[in-house]
């Protein structure tokens, strides 16, 4: 039995009491057997039954309430609406509103026009009413009346669709709505539902406002001096275009400035903005927003040369710079200013490409400096520590940097491990033959001491022979005489190996000869060569990958590296000669007798002892560098991947590593990237860039994608010292076919200076000790080589052409004296300025002609640009004296003289230079007037002499 006060419960929502029984009760489990036990029944003794509400039963899909069975009568509890679609019907029709005020002031009715569309649901017999929206009708139109069910008027009757004729009025609240056209879907329903047609549609009247509102959207007619029409401004494109400009004085110290030029299709107008530099005043503008003249030299409202008040209307006549003028590389007039287009973005070039014109930027072959180089710091004294020195030269307060945490490290790691090795005296003779030293090598801290064991009765006490300290591995250079190297050394002076370095570990191999240089001085102390070592230095050397990260390869290469950079040799012509067919393959035989002749050839030059690679481990290099072919199965070898590990592993100069510390900005693009790869081969990471950009080439022709190229960028982790931005310009720097494509080889050769006598040359300076290095050239000491590949110039080298292309005008004479007069104008034109020159040639008119010579115009020049500190360029100084005086005894009309320089008129200083060569008189020809009074008297019948 049910227990007791079962349905005594409270109300629950979605359940109900029902005094029918409706149901049996289906709680009962199915596997229960037994009758049903007797209903239970209220305390009226009607019996009750619960089954949920229909309207209330939940049909979602939510967790509340999924466990409770659907009732079967769920299906038929939902609303018509759910599955019997109803039509809407749509009526057309139009309301008078009666205009109260004003009369008819805008309208001869009297009324106005507003149409609507009723809209009528069947469903529920509701209406909806939308009032059409007029543009500029000043009325708030749109919906008129909210859905809803109404009633005829003075009834309770509901509206059907047979109240809405076509042509008839209806009234619903209170305002009679004429009926004049309905939808196709609801004639459609009249038809098939009702079985009556509606009427043809009627018209809707004009109240006049229709025409009012068209006769005042008719555009103004344009004003006669206006060249476009005013609805021309909706029609051109917004795009500002921008380009990277460039310019550099070519006078006495002058400076290069960076610009922004932005070109407004709108209306063909241009701004330039200057670039903001560390060191000078930020003047924002070099150009306001305006139309630019094309080869205008009149500046508006300026001081200088300023556009005088008849001269307005020269501006007016004018051809102004459109968006064809900017061409990359083209350069540009701005008031006489030459400014050089060097690049411009993504947008500009996909622009100019849909107007049919090809934008190529300039191909740079050095990137422009990124940001403030930093404070010099001055070379390395031998005084102290090299590493304090760079510390405290970079700031005031020397911050620990990333290299000191790292040896801190590497000490707590490598603490009390010492390596020793057991060498001998080279070229020893007497008893220095049997002379034996002991290297001890601290992994700790880097530094060397030697110590001699004694030698019973020889003599030689032992002991102590070199102290312990951090000492650097000699090296020199082919060429240089004597043991006093460049002053480009470590040591005080500068002297002490061109190419010397540290001591590491990995020097000290068998068979290896280690000269040590005293860092403080440079001096050359002595060399030893390794002839074994213990058992504990085999086996840190054999396990120890943080001392020792790199293979038995890569160590052989670089041993072999420092020998040919020593020796100065140009090691990757040497292999393309070799090539005869330029495939950048060579069979391994003939790899090896290549290898074989440069070793000959190194050890002719004698910069340092040679001794060549065993056959096993040049069997290693081969077998590395080299791919089997599936044909027949020969071995050819990848010489250029052989060249780029020779530059990782080759030493660098000091003058490279006094650069390296004074900061990244020092160096181009490809230094810097050279010198990640240089970091990770000693790490034995990834370091060969061309094998990676191989990899991704996959028909072997030399050219990747740029997605690819960017891949391989992020693969040797080159995105941490460039922007994206940066990588582009790389990449268009090595497209040599002008597709998107990289010519990986080229950047690789560019990246990788594997003719040693060009890497060394370029770092070394001069050749002999006290002779003074070059000043000046470029900043990148390798950018002689990178444009040796064919590339592009430098933006200091393309600016230097175009001034020189700009002051000669391919020898056009009167362009040259156009632009001399300019500047001349510019400087001198000034009321006060041009006084003062006047009156200094007034000065040496002591007879009051009015004229002056070439001498004295040219000390008046002088004595003007002196007082007021005039930028006057000598050029044009010289063109225009040697112009206008012919030699040195012409005088001329000063004031004619001022008037036309000043006035930039070419064709009145032509003038001029005519007449004065006519009226000169040349005095040396004076005395060879021939007297023909006396010739004339002794051609004459009369003789004097006769003797008649």
């Amino acid at each position: 039995m049910y227990p007791p006060n079962t349905f005594d419960m409270p109300a629950v929502p979605g359940l109900r009491r029902d005094p029918i029984p409706s149901r049996t009760m289906q709680m009962l489990r199915p596997q229960s057997t037994g009758t049903l036990p007797p209903r239970p029944s209220t305390a009226s003794g009607v019996p009750v039954s619960l089954k949920p509400l229909q309207s209330t039963w939940r049909t979602t899909g939510s967790d509340f309430g999924a466990s409770l069975p659907r009732p079967a009568t769920a299906g038929s509890s939902r609303p018509k609406w759910e599955h019997v679609e109803k039509p809407v019907l749509r009526f057309f029709s139009y309301f008078k509103e009666p205009i109260r005020e004003g009369g008819s002031n805008d309208s001869k009715s009297g009324f106005r026009i507003r149409q609507c569309t009723i809209v009528y649901y069947v469903e529920d017999n509701s209406i909806s009413i939308k009032e059409q929206k007029v543009l500029n009708s000043g009325l708030p139109q749109g919906t008129f009346m909210k859905r809803m069910k109404l009633f005829k008027k003075g009834t309770k009757d509901k509206y059907v669709p047979q109240d809405f004729v076509i042509g008839e009025e209806i009234s619903i609240n209170y305002r009679s709505f004429m009926v004049v056209d309905a939808d196709k879907k609801t004639r459609e329903y009249f038809r098939s539902q009702i079985g009556a047609a509606l009427p043809p549609s009627i018209g809707i009247p004009d109240d006049g406002y229709a025409d009012l509102r068209a006769s005042r959207s008719i555009p103004k007619k344009s004003r006669p001096g206006s060249a476009r029409m005013k609805g021309e401004f909706y029609n051109k494109d917004l795009l500002v275009l921008v380009f990277k400009c460039a310019y550099q004085d070519d006078k006495l110290y002058g400076e290069r400035r960076d610009y922004l030029l932005y070109y407004y299709v709108l209306n063909d107008t241009v701004e330039i903005k200057e670039v903001a530099a560390q060191g000078r005043h930020n003047f924002p503008n070099l150009l306001r927003r305006q139309k630019l003249p094309k080869n205008s030299f009149y500046v508006p409202n300026g001081i200088g040369g300023a556009i005088e008040t008849g001269q307005d209307a020269m501006r007016d006549d004018c051809e102004y710079i459109t968006f064809r003028d900017l061409i990359c590389g083209k350069s540009l007039n701005i008031y006489g200013r030459k400014v050089l287009l060097v690049s411009c973005d993504q947008t500009t070039i996909d622009w100019y490409a849909k107007q049919g014109i090809l934008q190529k930027p300039l191909k740079l072959s050095v990137e422009e400096t990124e940001g403030p180089s930093g404070p010099k710091v001055p070379a390395y004294n031998g005084y102290g520590s090299e590493d304090d020195l760079y510390a405290m030269g970079m700031s005031l307060e020397p911050a620990i940097i990333d290299r000191k945490l790292e040896d801190f490290a590497r000490f707590m790691r490598a603490k009390g491990k010492v390596l020793r090795f057991l060498a001998k005296l080279v070229d020893a003779k007497g008893q220095d033959k049997d002379r034996e030293f002991v290297i001890n090598y601290f992994l700790a801290t880097d530094q060397v001491s030697v110590y001699e064991p004694p030698i019973r009765n020889s003599g030689i006490v032992g002991g102590l022979f070199l102290a312990k300290g951090q000492y650097k591995k000699f090296i020199r250079a082919a060429g240089i005489d004597g043991e006093v190297e460049t002053p480009v050394g470590g040591g005080r002076g500068g002297r002490g190996g061109a190419l010397s370095r540290w001591i590491k570990p990995t020097d000290f191999h068998l068979g290896a000869e280690v000269t040590f240089e005293m860092p403080s001085t440079g001096s050359k102390l002595f060399t030893l060569i390794v002839k074994g070592y213990d058992d504990y230095t085999k086996k840190i050397m054999e396990s120890d990958k943080d001392e020792f990260p790199q293979s038995r390869t890569d160590l052989d290469v670089s041993r072999v590296s420092e020998k040919l950079t020593a020796t100065k040799l140009p090691v990757r012509m040497i292999f393309n000669e070799a090539d005869k067919f330029g495939s950048g393959l060579l069979p391994a035989d003939e790899f090896k007798g290549v290898v074989r002749a440069i070793e000959k050839e190194a050890k002719e030059a004698a910069a340092i002892k040679i001794f060549d690679l065993p056959e096993d481990e040049l069997d290693l290099i081969v077998r590395d560098f080299g791919e089997q072919s599936e044909e027949d199965g020969t071995v050819s070898v990848h010489y250029n991947d052989f060249v780029d590990v020779m530059v990782l592993g080759a030493p660098r100069t000091a003058r490279e590593y006094e650069r390296d510390r004074q900061g990244t900005f020092a160096f181009s693009v490809e230094e810097r990237m050279l010198k990640v790869l240089r970091t990770h081969f000693e790490e034995a990471g990834t370091s060969r860039l061309r094998q990676s950009f191989r990899a991704c080439d996959m028909d072997g022709a030399g050219f990747i994608s740029a997605q690819a190229y960017k891949t391989v960028l992020r693969k040797h982790k080159f995105h941490l010292i460039m922007t994206e931005r940066a990588a582009d310009a790389l990449r268009m720097q090595y497209d040599t076919n002008a597709d998107g494509t990289l010519n990986y080889n080229s950047m690789c050769d560019a990246i990788h200076p594997g003719d040693f006598d060009k890497y060394v040359n370029a770092y070394i300076g001069p050749t002999k000790y006290g002779e003074k290095p070059r000043i000046g050239g470029p900043k990148n000491p390798l950018a002689s080589m990178i444009k040796s590949a064919g590339e592009g110039l430098t933006t200091e080298e393309y600016l230097k052409k175009m001034n020189d292309e700009n002051f000669c005008f391919s020898g056009d004479l009167k362009k040259q004296l156009t632009r001399a007069f300019n500047s001349f104008s510019s400087c001198f034109a000034r009321h006060n300025r041009k006084k003062q020159l006047r009156k200094h040639m007034t000065a040496f008119d002591i007879y009051h002609l009015g004229t002056v010579t070439k001498e004295q115009f040219l000390s008046a020049i002088d004595d003007v640009t002196a007082e007021f500190f005039i930028d006057f360029d000598e050029r044009d100084r010289e063109l225009i004296s040697d112009f206008l005086f012919a030699n040195e005894e012409i005088k001329l009309d000063y004031e004619r003289l001022l008037n036309c320089i000043c006035g930039r008129n070419v064709a009145e200083a032509e003038k001029l230079r005519k007449e004065s060569l006519a009226s000169h008189v040349d005095s040396d020809k004076l005395f060879l007037v021939v007297d023909e009074q006396r010739a004339r008297d002794f051609g004459g019948t009369l003789n004097l002499f006769s003797g008649a």
